[in-house]
């Protein structure tokens, strides 16, 4: 579903709040951004279920694993809106306005403009069977992201199904179902 393509823009604009980790065969498969805006489906406003595991370091305790869940939505023109249901309810939006650094990868993803990932990232992409994909994006040593950030991993059929995001303190893992586009 194009629905679930919305997913990766969501889950990057989780940057700032997420982490994850990949599996190292896409890394062995770099490409250009251009190559990327050809492989990847279109974006279209969407709408999902999703949720969320949020494994966190903490020296004292060690690691600490946080699940969470609800309502997904991407609006091309607007952003990305997260209202968790559970275990609290809370409304977490990235709109261009608000986010400068998150929107500008929502809109580079939404828009097809992967020059941006391209000049802050390192991409990786890699096919599977049934038309199935992994799409990895790797701060680069220079970029602003790199001091928080070690990887955003997605993968995908039609659309994007799991995002993965390691940072240098937590992994988190996001699901996306249900996904209707265009709502």
């Amino acid at each position: 579903m194009k629905a679930k393509n919305i997913f990766f823009i969501s889950l990057c604009s989780m940057l700032l709040l997420a982490h994850s980790a990949a599996a190292d065969s896409v890394f062995n498969h770099k490409i250009t951004a251009k190559q990327a805006a050809d492989k990847l489906p279109e974006f279209s406003d969407a709408a999902c279920r999703f949720t969320q595991e949020k494994s966190v370091k903490n020296s004292s305790t060690g690691e600490v694993t946080l699940k969470s869940g609800g309502n997904f939505k991407f609006e091309k023109a607007n952003g990305v809106t997260f209202e968790t249901t559970y275990p609290v309810k809370s409304v977490s939006s990235y709109t261009t306005e608000q986010n400068k650094h998150v929107s500008s990868i929502v809109k580079a993803l939404a828009n097809k403009n992967y020059t941006y990932l391209e000049k802050n990232f390192d991409i990786y992409y890699l096919p599977s069977s049934n038309n199935r994909w992994e799409l990895a994006l790797k701060p680069k040593k220079d970029s602003k992201a790199a001091a928080a950030l070690k990887l955003i991993n997605i993968k995908g059929q039609n659309g994007i199904d799991n995002m993965v995001i390691d940072t240098q303190n937590s992994k988190t893992t996001i699901n996306y179902t249900d996904c209707k586009n265009n709502f």
